[in-house]
């Protein structure tokens, strides 16, 4: 072994990827879970360290024949290794999974952003815990055992994992082993079609999870699935505070409320270009931008993944956002276009 190498493999101690501004992550290894999920191991290309929550996730920007996009996948690999992240992406979830299914093989580079989000026992604090997974909303799941054998945890878990078919399911094999150190865990694979195959309602949650109203509910997955999820928690008496949610289907976005022939306008310029626009006081001004035909950079469009972030000059505006922007960035100036309204005129750093 050269030197370089040992030095590879020695201990050293890096700066952290900077999770509010966009960086390059190199593709180190690609495997695929089932026939089409894909996991993808990236570190940072500065050597940086990666620090995040488990159940948060990061934006990326990804080429594709249409041009780039902007998407959201959640940190799969544990918060206790800092050296990279694992993300696991199904190839018919859209233009940016499958350009990633094609082209991200060992070596390329890509950019990203965050991490950001604020889903998982980090923010959603309990004493025992309900992980609720539909098909690829097994992410962040795995990131929380993964986290907790590799911290020496031994959290009360109860795991249920949703799949159309047994082939569907993903690291059962780890599940397994994560079982011995996690003497707590309880995996319920549940299948939904074929012989034998349930459908997941609130019957089904209430019978295999008894102590549902005592848990700290986790659930992941698509639409459907996390409405009856959250209805089913909320009907059993779990509190909102010990209920947490994730999905990136923006298929739905947020509603806007309709603006009345007496609701209030704003003007918002960019201070670059000077270039302006109107936007009604019930709009989102990421909304009135896109009417005006004027770019800017978005993904979620529900605050959560921080890709819109801009810097505001001048003006206030109301903003509810999910995660997607730290407090000490709102004190900064900067806003999420993509959940604000506008409450004067305002002035972006565009």
């Amino acid at each position: 072994m050269t030197q370089v190498d040992l030095a590879d493999w020695g201990a050293r101690r890096r700066r952290r990827f900077a999770p509010d501004r966009w960086g390059q992550l190199v593709c180190r290894a690609v495997w695929d879970d089932t026939a089409d999920m894909r996991s993808f191991f990236l570190t940072p290309q500065d050597g940086s360290r990666i620090e995040h929550e488990p159940g948060q996730f990061m934006t990326f920007r990804i080429d594709t024949a249409d041009g780039p996009v902007e998407r959201c996948y959640t940190i799969a690999s544990s918060a206790a290794r800092d050296g990279g992240i694992e993300i696991s992406v199904k190839r018919q979830a859209g233009l940016g999974a499958r350009a990633l299914h094609d082209t991200l093989v060992p070596g390329v580079v890509i950019e990203a952003l965050g991490p950001s989000g604020r889903f998982g026992p980090a923010f959603v604090s309990g004493t025992a815990y309900a992980l609720m997974a539909a098909g690829s909303g097994i992410t962040p799941m795995l990131s929380i055992l993964r986290t907790a054998a590799d911290r020496g945890m031994n959290p009360d878990i109860v795991l249920m994992q949703v799949v159309a078919a047994p082939t569907d399911l993903v690291a059962t094999a780890e599940i397994d082993v994560l079982s011995r150190r996690l003497q707590r865990l309880v995996h319920l694979p549940i299948i939904t079609r074929g012989p034998g195959g349930v459908r997941p309602d609130a019957d089904l949650l209430n019978r295999i999870i008894p102590d549902l109203a005592d848990r700290t509910v986790l659930c992941c997955g698509p639409q459907s699935f996390m409405e009856m999820v959250r209805t089913t928690a909320h009907a059993a008496g779990v509190p909102a505070d010990r209920y947490g949610e994730e999905s990136f289907d923006f298929s739905s976005p947020l509603p806007t409320a309709a603006a009345g022939t007496d609701t209030p306008s704003r003007t918002v310029t960019f201070a670059r270009t000077g270039r302006s626009f109107e936007c009604a006081e019930t709009s989102t001004i990421l909304s009135a931008l896109k009417e005006a035909g004027l770019p800017l950079p978005s993904s979620c469009a529900r605050g959560m993944c921080g890709t819109c972030k801009t810097f505001k000059h001048a003006g206030e505006v109301a903003m509810a956002h999910m995660g997607g922007i730290r407090q000490r960035e709102i004190d900064r100036g900067f806003i999420l276009p993509c959940v604000s309204r506008p409450l004067t005129d305002i002035v972006l750093d565009c």
